[in-house]
């Protein structure tokens, strides 16, 4: 009788191989059996996601006439002949009478600054004053009271402004939309005691801000200007004028 020799089983190798196997089964199940799958589903759902990053932008339109907005226009004041006070807002605002109106329009939810400086050179010489076309001058309000006269309103009262000095100055009326969180301190308008500030020179002074974006008309910001020239004071005829600049600018 022929006697066969038979060869030892490598346990380690056929376990190996049973695993390959077993992972190349799964993977051809997963290749065939998924797509299968969602073939067969009645709905599948997916997400895509839209955007657009808006930048921040401000438009501002100034009407100083009465007339509509428009750079350049005058605001024209009324009131006395040689002597006398334009006087107090008091509430009583009138675009083209005692004050301009700046309507700001802003997307930016931080809101905005509102600025102003007299434009240097303006009215025939110097800056800060209101100069007639023979140069005789207006002094800003508080001019010869100190450095708070361009950042700190002041009461405008007959100890501010004496009988013998004539000056100007202007203000945020109460109803503007930059009054309230303005980082300057303005107070109510009144008839007396009535907070004004001269108009800075140089660098600009914002006067008013709003911490959001604008209402879709625009906000309104009413800037009153007041002239008084006391009795004793001997203020040369002539037409008086300063250049106020306005910036809008966001925050």
């Amino acid at each position: 009788m022929k006697t066969t020799k038979s060869t030892p089983v490598n346990l380690n190798r056929v376990t190996v191989l049973t695993a390959v196997a077993a992972a190349c089964l799964y993977t051809l199940v997963v290749m065939i059996a998924e797509p299968m799958q969602a073939l067969g589903a009645t709905t599948d759902t997916e997400t895509a996601v839209v955007q657009l990053t808006l930048g921040a932008s401000i438009g501002l339109n100034c009407d100083a006439d009465g007339g509509g907005a428009g750079s350049g226009e005058t605001l024209s004041l009324t009131g006395f002949s040689d002597s006398g006070d334009t006087g107090p807002l008091n509430g009583s605002v009138t675009v083209g009478t005692n004050a301009v109106n700046c309507n700001i329009r802003t997307n930016n939810t931080a809101g905005y600054n509102l600025a102003w400086r007299v434009t240097s050179g303006s009215g025939g010489a110097g800056t800060g004053h209101m100069i007639n076309q023979f140069e005789d001058k207006l002094n800003p309000f508080r001019y010869a009271a100190g450095s708070d006269s361009y950042t700190t309103p002041t009461a405008w009262n007959s100890t501010n402004v004496p009988s013998t000095v004539a000056a100007w100055g202007g203000r945020i009326a109460q109803s503007s939309s930059g009054h309230a969180v303005s980082p300057v301190t303005w107070g109510n308008d009144a008839a007396t005691d009535e907070k004004w500030m001269a108009v800075s020179t140089g660098a600009t002074t914002t006067i008013a801000s709003e911490n959001n974006a604008s209402q879709e008309a625009g906000s309104n910001n009413r800037i009153g200007f007041r002239v008084e020239v006391g009795g004793d004071k001997i203020q040369p005829t002539g037409t008086y004028r300063a250049t106020v600049t306005f910036t809008a600018s966001t925050k």
